[in-house]
Parts: structure tokens; sequence; C-alpha cells
């Protein structure tokens, strides 16, 4: 750089750079090299302690399977995979049940029983059945027929006006001057109180 700077002409005179100059430049030019080369030097020892520590990690973790049960950790990991597909099963099961129940509910909606016991029977029956639903139609295939059938034959089941009368006048106790007494004073016998 020193020659550079001693064979270069200025201007259109041609002038050319005093030693004092040149030293000078010099050294300006060797402090900014000199800058450059400590940010070098600092970015690769940093680069180089950062690959460092992800080599001794590395090492680590490399070290750490070795000492490991595999077999073990095997074993653990379908033991877990059990036990969540068993949770999502029995998930699943509790939802299709939930979904089921509802269903039925809204089939027997409106439909009045003889009692909760009756009621209780006609619905383990309906069960018994698993009548498939019908997604689009939204309704059990069959179950209507099944229910009409049912009204038919076990009339006991289901409230009616016949199978449960409704009286319309209260019933009143008889009185001493009721057609019995008439009946029995005509025949002559006598009350016996």
């Amino acid at each position: 750089m020193k020659k550079y700077l001693e064979d270069l002409e200025i201007g259109e005179g041609k002038v050319k750079l005093s030693e004092d100059e040149i030293k000078a430049i010099l050294t300006e030019h060797g402090k900014s090299v000199n800058a450059e080369k400590e940010k070098v030097k600092t970015e690769l020892t940093t680069e180089i302690e950062t690959y460092k520590n992800q080599l001794n990690d590395a090492n680590n973790e490399i070290k750490s399977y070795k000492d490991m049960d595999i077999d073990g950790i095997k074993k653990s990991a379908e033991e877990w995979e059990t036990k969540y597909n068993d949770l999502v099963k029995s998930q699943n099961e509790a939802k299709e049940k939930s979904i089921r129940e509802e269903r039925t509910n809204a089939f027997f909606n409106g439909v009045e029983f003889a009692s909760e016991s009756a009621k209780a029977g006609v619905i383990a029956q309906f069960n018994e059945k698993d009548f498939k639903y019908d997604e689009k139609e939204q309704k059990f295939q069959g179950a209507s027929e099944w229910l009409e059938e049912l009204k038919k034959n076990d009339v006991g089941a289901f409230k009616s006006d016949v199978a449960n009368p409704k009286f319309t006048t209260s019933v009143t106790p008889p009185t001493s001057d009721s057609a019995l007494d008439e009946i029995k004073k005509i025949m002559g016998i006598k009350d016996e109180k």
C-alpha cells in the first residue's frame, strides 16, 4: 500500500504525496483494518463458541440416548397410546349413547304412559329392538309402526279413556233415606245399628 501511495500522482499537475501524508494515510488505514480485524475476530470467536456449545449439547443428547432403556420407552409409549385410544373410544361411546338417549326421548315425547314403570318397560323393549336411526329422515326406522302395534297389544301400558276411566261425579255415601232403606222397610227387615 505504501508503494502505491508513493507512486500515486494527484491532480493535473501530477503532485506526489509527501512522506508525512503517506504515513498519516497508512496510520488511518491501519486503524480501520485493525478495527475490522477485531470485529471479524469477535464475530468468528462468538460463532465458534456457539458451534462448540451446540456440539457439546448434541454429544450430551447422544450420550443420554445411549443410557436410555429404549424398550422401556417403547413400552411406555404403547401404554399411553392404549390409554389414549381407550379414552377416545369411551368418549365416543358416551357421546353416541347420549345422542341415542336424546333421540329416544324425542321419539317418546307426547306418548302418555299409564305409569313410570310402564314407560321404563316400553323404552327397554324399544332399546332391545335397536332401531336404526335414519339421519336423512331424522327418525328411527320402523319404530312408529312398532309403537302403534304395541299400543294395540298392550293397552294397559298407555293412558286411554277406556283403560283409565275418569269419573265425572263424586261418590257420596248412602243416606238414611236411601232406596235400600226403603226396600228393607217394605220387606220388614230392621236395621241393625
